[in-house]
């Protein structure tokens, strides 16, 4: 069980890096009116820490620790986007939700 929770949890990273990526590539090819870089931006990088954490969850435990932090921040951003934009920040908020469970799960067993 713990292998299927580690590939899924592989799998949610790498879901937000896609999207993270694809909100580039629309932002740059469609130049979208008020289209800006700082969310997709910010899915990149959210997304690499979960994927350091992933794969080096063990050996380092302060990862662990600003992965649950990088992950809260991104939630309580995607909170405030739907406000503004309605169920299409709900996309991105639900891998980021369930990196958090994960994030925070890794910080129980792990102490």
């Amino acid at each position: 069980m713990n292998r299927a929770i580690r590939y899924v949890d592989s799998a949610l990273a790498w879901i937000i890096l896609a999207i993270g990526v694809v909100g580039i590539f629309t932002t740059a090819l469609f130049h979208m009116p008020f289209g800006e870089l700082d969310t997709p931006l910010l899915w990149l990088f959210v997304a690499m820490f979960n994927l350091l954490r992933v794969f080096n969850g063990r050996s380092a435990k302060t990862l662990i620790t600003f992965c649950i932090g990088a992950n809260l921040a991104v939630v309580m951003l995607e909170a405030a986007r739907f406000k503004m934009w309605g169920p299409f920040a709900l996309f991105g908020a639900l891998p980021i939700l369930c990196e958090l469970a994960f994030s925070v799960r890794t910080a129980i067993t792990e102490s």
